[in-house]
């Protein structure tokens, strides 16, 4: 059975400078800050704030700011792996776990991430760019709470703890 179709639905980044980012995002490119979400990474062993700006077009660039962030480059050693991607959205947990075969069988090195409520799979073109697929149904549970005042709220108070 081949893979289910996809789309791009976030890329993602880290933020250097969350003021600036949100600054440029906010009032240059005047993008709507959506979404917004804190706590604690097991697999980053770090607190992180991750913070979603819609463009007018509705791309979504999400940026990551993290206590542990040191350094500036991609292939930094210490830089969570899952940061910089590109996230492909599928329709359904059965899709994923159909994509996790497609990669198996074409022996497709893949990182697996399952909290319990949502499966992830991290890959890598040949090119060293790395994809997220996981299933939209998350997505669409989260739209509800993507709300402008309740993102901005949460990252105004990730900025007055001293992440960032």
């Amino acid at each position: 059975m081949p893979p289910a179709p996809f789309r791009v639905d976030h890329l993602a980044f880290p933020a250097r400078d969350l003021a600036a980012t949100d600054d440029f995002y906010s009032r240059v490119l005047k993008a709507r800050l959506v979404r917004a979400e804190s706590g604690y990474s097991p697999a980053w062993k770090s607190d992180y704030l991750l913070i979603t700006f819609a463009l007018p077009d509705g791309t979504r660039l999400s940026f990551y700011d993290w206590p542990a962030d040191r350094g500036p480059y991609a292939d930094d050693p210490d830089m969570p792996e899952t940061v910089f991607h590109i996230g492909l959205c599928c329709g359904s947990a059965q899709d994923v776990i159909a994509w996790q075969n497609h990669l198996f069988t074409h022996k497709v090195v893949y990182h697996n991430e399952d909290d319990g409520t949502s499966r992830r799979l991290y890959i890598r073109d040949p090119n060293g760019i790395r994809f997220e697929i996981f299933a939209d149904g998350t997505r669409r549970e989260q739209a509800v709470v993507d709300q402008d005042d309740r993102a901005r709220a949460i990252y105004e108070q990730w900025r007055q703890a001293g992440g960032g």
